[in-house]
């Protein structure tokens, strides 16, 4: 990720992801209340989901993680809880978090940088929220679409268990954009699959199931046309819909203030 993800990209992305991030949390309410109140957000963007959970959970302590483009002066969250690093490089942690966060950022790293991203989550915490484009989702600068089972087995090399509790209260949600619907998994350490709650608990995906197929028809067969076009032409399309987006919803940027 570089530069090349300006303010204009920022906020016309900012609306949908605050609203979703906010249902998002609530449904993962039942994990997060058992867990210490911190959470860091790899790929953070402009700090949306960093600053849904500390507005959700009363005294957590949160963290964004994203590159040098980011303008903090347009941060959601306390800049002082920001840290500058290149997502394509692992990070090292310097402590744990009760969650880490990464939501449709890794099909922005090279395909290279893709077990790195993963081991830098793991490195921070025991829980995982993630979510990454699947194949023909489209998008600015999708390097690494992968199937959903393409980042669990990634997660499985470091012994974390796929807890698939979101996606099936999300999937009919049409509040929560259908990247995050369709595409979040819960991703658990293998040693703390017993402090799950009972909800979760009955979540867990056994290690010889596949994860389900949640989309709906119509993005499964918009997914499928999409995979097909050249990548040049899936870049200009998505371009035209954020210029769109942009003039559609001028207060966007308000929501830098009141999200």
């Amino acid at each position: 990720m570089s530069g090349r993800y300006d303010g204009r990209f920022m906020d016309s992305i900012k609306t949908g992801s605050a609203r979703s991030a906010e249902i998002v949390l609530d449904e993962l309410a039942p994990l997060v209340e058992t867990l210490p109140y911190s959470a860091v957000d790899i790929g953070c963007g402009s700090g949306t989901w960093a600053a849904a959970f500390s507005a959700r959970f009363a005294g957590a302590e949160v963290r964004g993680v994203d590159g040098t483009y980011v303008d903090r002066d347009g941060l959601l969250i306390d800049p002082a809880n920001f840290r500058a690093h290149d997502l394509t490089l692992r990070l090292p942690a310097d402590r744990r978090f009760g969650l880490a966060i990464s939501l449709e950022v890794a099909e922005h790293l090279p395909p290279a940088s893709g077990p790195d991203l993963i081991r830098t989550l793991v490195d921070h915490a025991d829980h995982v929220l993630f979510s990454a484009a699947i194949p023909g989702q489209g998008g600015e600068f999708h390097v690494n679409e992968q199937p959903l089972e393409y980042w669990r087995n990634l997660f499985r090399a470091h012994s974390y268990v796929a807890v698939d509790y979101l996606r099936p209260i999300l999937r009919a949600d049409h509040r929560v954009e259908p990247w995050y619907r369709y595409n979040s998994v819960l991703y658990v350490r293998a040693e703390r699959l017993s402090d799950l709650p009972a909800p979760l608990s009955a979540a867990i995906v056994p290690a010889d199931m596949p994860l389900a197929e949640m989309a709906s028809p119509w993005w499964r067969t918009r997914c499928a046309l999409l995979r097909r076009l050249p990548a040049g032409m899936i870049l200009a399309m998505a371009r035209i819909k954020r210029r769109i987006l942009t003039r559609m919803h001028p207060v966007a940027r308000l929501q830098q203030a009141t999200s």
